[in-house]
């Protein structure tokens, strides 16, 4: 993963980091004997998607995950503790909210931190 810094959100003073739990590096989603595997970097079996009519696109899905949390948290480091604007059809302050759960969610927080 690259270098983002992780991001920090201030409540009442108080900092909090998101710091991710999850397997190191990058995933990929790769089919076996009918099923789909999402392995890690190192070959080792993140997760086990049965089969189903979506398994391909919920283990690539999930395979993504790492990338799009990289992504995300960069988001919000660069947002900081503003609110995008409005643009008439999507409200800048909930895109903002919802990204900052996302991340809460991933890392076992809720959002609004308390």
């Amino acid at each position: 993963m690259s270098s983002i810094p992780k991001p920090c959100f201030a409540t009442d003073d108080r900092r909090y980091t998101m710091k991710p739990g999850h397997t190191d590096g990058m995933w990929k989603a790769v089919s076996e004997g009918g099923k789909w595997k999402v392995q890690s970097s190192k070959n080792e079996v993140v997760a086990v998607v049965d089969n189903s009519r979506q398994a391909e696109a919920n283990a690539k899905l999930i395979a993504a995950s790492p990338m799009m949390f990289e992504a995300l948290s960069g988001l919000v480091q660069l947002i900081g503790e503003e609110d995008l604007p409005d643009n008439g059809e999507l409200s800048g302050a909930a895109i903002c909210d919802l990204a900052r759960s996302a991340l809460a969610l991933a890392t076992g927080k809720t959002w609004p931190l308390t």
